[in-house]
């Protein structure tokens, strides 16, 4: 599902800073944004001038919610399938203007957030292509996302030395999101319960 997630918004933020720049010279599909670590095994920075954004995981939380109530499927037993509530996860993403040329870099960030002040929700009803990369969503629905909700998550200075530091590099522009991301039910559970089919009423 993370996977999911992030695959989508690396193809929808290359097609928007594509047809945004309008110059097939220096921006072309599939060439703009790249998915991967900045920091490569070794430790130096795993970014060229062969891209203009690296996109990355930088954290993740699960949020809690009270009243999240487990759900109940029928089967053709005539029983019910317990399903655990969806997962809520808060996803921090990194992007990262590595271009040589700083102009450069900076245009390239202010596109970046361009892109979520336009579009902060993704759902199927507006992106019907949000699960496109699912090649089995019968079989594996735990893959499947129902919505992402970005908002720009601002760091403080403190912040900033400390995330740079853990990645072992110095600042490069950049600008982190958080992410809301409402997953779909796990089905493969085995916990079943049998249907109530009849009522009794006592009278006192």
């Amino acid at each position: 599902m993370i996977r999911t997630a992030l695959e989508f918004i690396k193809k929808q933020l290359d097609t928007y800073i594509v047809d945004r720049e309008q110059d097939a010279a220096n921006y072309s599909t599939n060439n703009v944004v790249e998915l991967q670590s900045i920091i490569a095994p070794d430790g130096t920075i795993n970014a060229t001038d062969a891209n203009h954004i690296t996109m990355m995981l930088a954290a993740l939380d699960e949020e809690r919610r009270e009243g999240k109530r487990p759900q109940y499927i029928p089967t053709d037993d005539k029983q019910f399938l317990k399903l655990n509530p969806p997962i809520e996860l808060d996803l921090f993403i990194l992007f990262i203007a590595h271009k040589k040329d700083y102009g450069t870099a900076l245009r390239d960030l202010s596109s970046t957030i361009s892109f979520f002040q336009a579009n902060p929700v993704f759902d199927e009803e507006k992106f019907p292509s949000l699960n496109a990369a699912v090649l089995e969503p019968d079989k594996k629905p735990w893959q499947l996302i129902e919505r992402l909700v970005f908002t720009l998550h601002t760091l403080s200075f403190e912040q900033q030395n400390n995330l740079w530091g853990m990645l072992g590099s110095k600042y490069i522009p950049s600008v982190v999101y958080k992410v809301k991301m409402i997953t779909v039910f796990e089905t493969r559970s085995k916990e079943k319960t049998p249907a109530i089919t009849e009522m009794n009423f006592t009278e006192n």
